[in-house]
Formats: structure tokens, C-alpha cells, sequence
């Protein structure tokens, strides 16, 4: 089914089973918006209570591990080795064998993530060290941080289960559930935001530390109750001899080898980051993480909403007559929709950075200087947002072919432009070159993924980028009229503290969204023409 008669056919009930795409991304786009609000609450309340300072940068430093595992997991890098097996395995031979892969997969991935956690344990002064070096000379800071990436590691456990779970219910047809998880990560980390430092030690960012572990077990438990009510299902009888002989299950395990290895190179852009902000000014890795969030934002709630849903139907596609031509038109429409959002969404986050910063983390710790550091990381960081977007899209086209050793590779070019960019021009441009060489990386890769689609496309399609101009072009206008709407208020009326500040942006981002939004609609753009008219409908259903 072509993703483009989920945008066009506005006049469809969005429960409407004719528009499995469109629904499915909608779900998924909502929870997902849910867990980001939560998300910003969570980073509001440790920016307030630690800015970035040098414990800031120790937390994010012992996190980087765990949440690189987090992100790793999300992107959907398990879950593109087990969706195709697991849909495949459901099609051609029912509920009960598909039950038996998925238990067999989680018995030998708990062995195998055991023996990980263990030598993470043991080998926690090395990680901050390789991470960390500008931190790791000082015992004090050595102590807080690998104590940091011990209390943290045991999250991978959590994480990979609850990955697990969610390509379970993606194959079955949930998804907003999996998308909501991390509402519940989120809860927790805010939990331990607020746990008494008289029981860590005199230390707060001990704290957070067993909040990561506390959020990372409700996201698991959260998907494993829905998981046992549906048709695939844990096998309580099925032991670890019986797993290991189990070819579907090995076969995971095989296809997840070459993605565990590249794990390095394709999460590895952060770590180069963390390298490099270890050896600047104080508070760099913490301004790091601040900007990504702000990326991730609309980088979560579009384009990981469609790469989520587009997996299984590509994995479905690819087993059906003339799958390669579905796919392609399926491919094309998922790419277009992510450039209609991506590309303003860059435009406005470059117009409205620093306004944005001071009002969701400038409080407390978060001094004027933080502001500043963070503002220029975003700059860097949006500038890729459309490229993290599309590699996140383009890359699904191997998953469904159960290709996960050309993405690697392709990541990993990636990966050496950000570290030689980084390297190059860290002590000159600060904080921006460690930002921008990641965006400049992940153009990269996807040059060469998309390079690569012939291979299981029969051609190269690049009526991907069909709208790609015009959408610049309107892109363009939302930025100069934000910027211009921006600084004639803030210069008129200058703000007075967080509410004031809030009713001055949102005025400007509506100005933004209506300009792009009629520029998009009058010249023709599909998406465009079908978001106005869907606008217009709620409006007549509430008016009449």
C-alpha cells in the first residue's frame, strides 16, 4: 500500500482501516509527543537543579553508555534483526512458532547481555578514561564518574527486553504502547531527580543514576504486560538448550552480530563528541546533550514515528509480488513527508534557539553562559536534522532485507568525517565544530545508504526527493519570518520572566507554522494541500 494515500485522503476517519500507514504513524506521533513533553520536563528539572557544571557533565558522561544503548535500541537496530524474522516466521508458520522464536531470542540474549554487563563492571575505569580523559586526571571527578557508569550499566538489560517487546507488538499491529514507553523512563529519572542525597552519599547525581535504572524497568514492564495478552507471547517452558537449537532464533542473533559490532560507529559520533567536550570548558558534554534534546524533539515525533511504522510494512512488502515498486512508492512518500517536517523544523529551531533555550532550561543552575553554549551546539545539530531524519528512513529498506552489515559500513564513513571535522576544528570553533562534524557525518551516510537502494530496488529512487526544492524554498519564508516576528516583539516588549517569554514564542511559531503552511498549500505541495484541508475539517466538526 502506498504511504501517500495516508497524507492525500484526508476525508478517511482516522480509524479507517483503508489507511494502515497513515493511522499507525498518527498513533505513534502521539505517544511519541507525550514522552517527549515528558522528556523536556524530566531535562528541565536537572537542568535547573545542575545546569552544566561538572557534576552535569559527569552524569551525562556515565549515561553516555546506557543511553547510546537506549538510542541504539530506538533507532530500532534489535528490532530490525528480529521484525522481518518475526513477521516472516508469523506468516509462514503461526502465533505458536512466532511465540517460540521470540522466547527463544530473549533466553540467549539475557546470556549474552549478562556476560556485557559483567565485563562493563569490571571494565568501568577504562570506559571514563576513553571517554572522559579530560575529566578522568582528577581522582574526585575519576570516582564520581565511574561509579556513575556502574550504577547505570545494568540498564542495557532493561533496554534490550523492552526492545524486544516492542517488536513484538510492531509485528502484531501495536504501536502506541511501545511509543509511550518511554513517558515511563522519563517518570523515573524524575524520581530521582528528587531522591534524598543523605542516601547517595552526599552526592545528588547519585540519584539520577537509580532513577535511569528504575525508568529503564518500568518501560520494560509497561510493554511485557500488553506483550502476554496478544498472540505472541513468552514461552515460560522453553529452556536454554532448546533456544540455542532454535534457527530462527540463531539467525537473529547472526543478523544482530554485524550491528552490535558497528555499534561503535554507528552511536560512535557521540563519543567522539564526549572526547572532544571532555577536553574544552566545563559544562560542553552537558550543552551537548541540551541541543540533542531540543533535535530530537521533532526528529522523534516524525521522522522515528515513520521509520517505526514503514519497517513492518517493507518486511511485508518484501515477501509479496512486485514488493520491490510498493516499496519504492512507499519509501518515496515516507521520505517526503519526513523532508515536509524536517526542513522547518530546522529553520525554526535556528530562528528560535536561544528564546527556546531560556525558557525551558535558563532557571537555577542553568546560568546565561549555559544558554550560550547550548545555542551554538543547536545550530550545529539542526543543520542535520533533515539527514538524522532520512537516515533513520532510508536505512529500513536493508533492515526489511535483513541487510545490517552495508548500514554499518556506510555509518562508518560517517563516522570518520565527524571525527576528522571534529579534530580539525574543535580548539577554533568550540562546541560548534563537535555538533556541525555530526551533522556533516550523517550526510555522509546517508549518501551512501541511499547510494546502495538499487540494490533491492531494482533502481534508484530518487523521486524520494520530489519535494525537496519547494519545501526549501517555504522553508526559507518560515525563517525569515519568525526571525523578523521574533525580534520586532522581544524588541518591543522585552520579556519579563518564563510565562512572559512563553506568550511571546508561541505567537511567532503560529506565524511560522501559517506562513509555511499557506506557502506549502497555495503552490501545490501534496502534503501541504492534505495537512490544510485536514485542518479545516476539525475546524468545521468543531463549529458545527
Amino acid at each position: 500500500m502506498e504511504l501517500s494515500e495516508n497524507v492525500k485522503e484526508s476525508t478517511a476517519s482516522p480509524d479507517s482501516a483503508a489507511h494502515p500507514i497513515r493511522k499507525r504513524m498518527l498513533s505513534v506521533s502521539a505517544a511519541t509527543f507525550l514522552s517527549r513533553i515528558t522528556g523536556f520536563v524530566r531535562d528541565m528539572l536537572i537542568a535547573y537543579g545542575f545546569g552544566t557544571g561538572e557534576m552535569s557533565d559527569l552524569f551525562y558522561i556515565g549515561y553516555r553508555i546506557p543511553n547510546m544503548l537506549r538510542e541504539l535500541f530506538a533507532e530500532g537496530t534489535l528490532s530490525s534483526a528480529f521484525i522481518p524474522e518475526l513477521t516472516r516466521t508469523l506468516k509462514e508458520d503461526g502465533e505458536e512458532r512466532a511465540s517460540r522464536l521470540m522466547t527463544a531470542v530473549s533466553l540467549l540474549l539475557c546470556l549474552i547481555l549478562l556476560v556485557i554487563l559483567v565485563a562493563g563492571e569490571v571494565l568501568a575505569p577504562v570506559l571514563f578514561r576513553i571517554l572522559a580523559p579530560g575529566y578522568a586526571s582528577s581522582p574526585d571527578t575519576r570516582g564520581v564518574g565511574v561509579a556513575l557508569i556502574r550504577l547505570m550499566f545494568p540498564f542495557l538489560l532493561f533496554i534490550s527486553f523492552s526492545a524486544l517487546a516492542m517488536g513484538a507488538l510492531n509485528v502484531q499491529g501495536r504501536f502506541f504502547i511501545p511509543a509511550l514507553s518511554p513517558v515511563f523512563f522519563s517518570a523515573g529519572l524524575i524520581v530521582g531527580v528528587f531522591f534524598p542525597s543523605s542516601l547517595t552519599g552526599g552526592h545528588p547525581v547519585y540519584g539520577l543514576a537509580l532513577g535511569v535504572l528504575l525508568g529503564g524497568l518500568l518501560q520494560w514492564v509497561v510493554q511485557w504486560g500488553p506483550l502476554g495478552k496478544g498472540r505472541i507471547h513468552f514461552l515460560p517452558s522453553l529452556g536454554m538448550r532448546e533456544a540455542w537449537k532454535d534457527a530462527g532464533a540463531r539467525k537473529v542473533l547472526r543478523l544482530l552480530l554485524p550491528s552490535i559490532g558497528g555499534l561503535w560507529v554507528t552511536q560512535g559520533n557521540l563519543l567522539i563528541a564526549t572526547f572532544f567536550g571532555s577536553l574544552m570548558l566545563s559544562g560542553t558534554i552537558s550543552a551537548l546533550y541540551y541541543a540533542m534534546r531540543l533535535v530530537q524533539f521533532p526528529l522523534g515525533l516524525i521522522g522515528a514515528a515513520i521509520a517505526t511504522v514503514l519497517l513492518p510494512v517493507l518486511s511485508r512488502q518484501r515477501l509479496e509480488s512486485g514488493g520491490a515498486e510498493q516499496s519504492i512508492q512507499t519509501l518515496a512518500e515516507a521520505y517526503r513527508l519526513s523532508l515536509f517536517f524536517m526542513l522547518p523544523a530546522t529553520a525554526g529551531l535556528v530562528a528560535l534557539g536561544d528564546p527556546l533555550i531560556k525558557l525551558l532550561f535558563e532557571h537555577g543552575s542553568f546560568a546565561a553562559r549555559s544558554t550560550v553554549m547550548t545555542r551554538e551546539a543547536l545550530w550545529g545539530y539542526a543543520l542535520g536534522l533533515w539527514s538524522f531524519s532520512g537516515v533513520r528512513i532510508l536505512v529500513r529498506v536493508y533492515y526489511a532485507h535483513q541487510d545490517t552489515r552495508f548500514p554499518v559500513w556506510a555509518a562508518f564513513w560517517g563516522l570518520l568525517t565527524n571525527l576528522a571535522l571534529s579534530a580539525a576544528l574543535y580548539r577554533s570553533i568550540g562546541i560548534l565544530a563537535l555538533a556541525a562534524g555530526i551533522s556533516v557525518g550523517s550526510l555522509v551516510n546517508q549518501t551512501i545508504i541511499f547510494a546502495g537502494l538499487k540494490k533491492y530496488l531494482t533502481k534508484t529512487p530518487w523521486e524520494i526527493f520530489g519535494n525537496t526544492l519547494p519545501v526549501l524554498g517555504a522553508s526559507a519564508v518560515l525563517y525569515a519570518g519568525v526571525r523578523l516576528s521574533w525580534q520586532g516583539i522581544a524588541s518591543a516588549f522585552p520579556p519579563k520572566g518564563s510565562l512572559w517569554l512563553a506568550g511571546e514564542i508561541l505567537p511567532v511559531i503560529f506565524v511560522g507554522l501559517g506562513l509555511y503552511l499557506g506557502i506549502t498549500s497555495l503552490i501545490g505541495i501534496r502534503e501541504g494541500v492534505s495537512l490544510v484541508r485536514e485542518i479545516r475539517k476539525i475546524g468545521k466538526r468543531k463549529s458545527s
